[in-house]
């Protein structure tokens, strides 16, 4: 029914420890002595010698109780639980998720932030008891622009959201908060002579850079995630097609994208240069670049670009990938096709996609609303 609880220590003083058992198959950690209602907190001590002592206690107790028939179920279905249990609770079930990389990292560098801005009093009330203001004080950090502050406060919505829906708290505070307008980031698209001339330049200069815009014109990835993480295996021997599992891409759908000639011909080369399958396409080996290469990359052949006049201000790497869904849509006005391209949810974000980039007018899209 149980198994005995087993301490899992840190000897990073600054990293909680706590001891984990199962329990009718659920897995649970618990860091104090709350649901026994004892004053032990490990996480406290201020030596690892006087942590030890407590959680050897905290084991002690737990086990102590499970064997007298105590249930962990029985703590209010762990209703009453520390704002920092509960912060931790949610980005556990949220890492464990089928999301995107980028969206997870995201998620903990935000989580860290949180926790190491709330004063150590704050964080072990529980999730009921936290005041707004102290919601309000955090993201105001984050100000430098209207939209990373809408971006932070989305991404602290999502914890308390789910401690909502998980009963730890009677509301989501975060919506109490100031919401800020954003402006929308106009990737304006390539005429054909601009692409050639971005294109015939990055090649020359930024070959990496080159490959990688080209993989998202032609075959509709995502620059900074989905093309900058390709390794050979993704690829298929022939070359006709990319292949990524819904792990590896922001749909979440396994995705096989055919391969245009000019890629094929840009891709053999880089093939050729390894026998790993594992090692990327970009840095021949088996870790990637990091998350902001092709955006420091694109930085600095932007500015030259800019320069020459090669390029406008407001075109952009993802420009690529625009520029082959106006291409698309205006070759065969098939926003099925479209849709299944960009891999999008749904139709209406095709449609606001086109929208955005005045592919599609506000009547048209109205036109094609669903009706009931």
């Amino acid at each position: 029914m149980f198994t005995d609880p087993k301490i899992i220590l840190n000897d990073d003083l600054s990293i909680r420890s706590y001891i984990t058992f199962y329990y009718d198959g659920k897995r649970f950690r618990e860091y104090n002595g709350k649901k026994l209602k004892l004053d032990i907190n490990p996480n406290y001590s201020k030596t690892l010698t006087d942590r030890k002592r407590l959680l050897n206690r905290l084991c002690f107790e737990f086990k102590k109780s499970l064997t007298s028939g105590w249930s962990p179920y029985e703590f209010d279905n762990q209703k009453n639980i520390s704002l920092r249990d509960a912060l931790d609770i949610v980005l556990e079930e949220k890492l464990k998720s089928e999301y995107s990389r980028t969206y997870k990292r995201d998620l903990s560098s935000l989580h860290e932030r949180f926790i190491n801005f709330l004063p150590p009093s704050i964080l072990n009330q529980y999730v009921k008891s936290l005041d707004s203001r102290y919601i309000e004080n955090f993201l105001s950090n984050f100000k430098s622009s209207n939209r990373n502050y809408m971006n932070k406060r989305r991404s602290l919505s999502v914890f308390f959201s789910e401690m909502l829906r998980m009963g730890f708290a009677s509301k989501n505070l975060v919506l109490s908060t100031k919401s800020l307008k954003t402006k929308s980031v106009l990737h304006q698209t390539y005429t054909k002579d601009e692409l050639n001339s971005v294109l015939n330049f990055l090649k020359a200069e930024y070959p990496n850079l080159h490959l990688c815009c080209l993989i998202t014109y032609g075959c509709f990835l995502r620059p900074h995630e989905e093309v900058r993480l390709l390794t050979k295996k993704h690829i298929s021997e022939d070359l006709e097609q990319i292949n990524l599992s819904g792990k590896e891409n922001k749909s979440g759908r396994n995705r096989n994208v055919f391969i245009p000639n000019y890629i094929k011909i840009e891709l053999a080369k880089r093939i050729n240069e390894t026998s790993d399958g594992e090692n990327n396409i970009f840095s021949l080996t088996n870790e990637p670049f990091n998350n902001d290469y092709f955006r420091t990359q694109w930085s600095r052949a932007k500015s030259i670009m800019l320069k020459k006049g090669i390029i406008k201000k407001d075109q952009t790497i993802y420009s690529f990938r625009h520029t082959a869904a106006v291409n698309v849509y205006r070759k065969t006005k098939d926003l099925d096709i479209l849709q299944q391209l960009l891999q999008h949810s749904n139709m209406i974000v095709t449609l606001n996609y086109l929208r955005g980039l005045g592919e599609i007018s506000d009547e048209r899209l109205k036109d094609v609303l669903p009706e009931l």
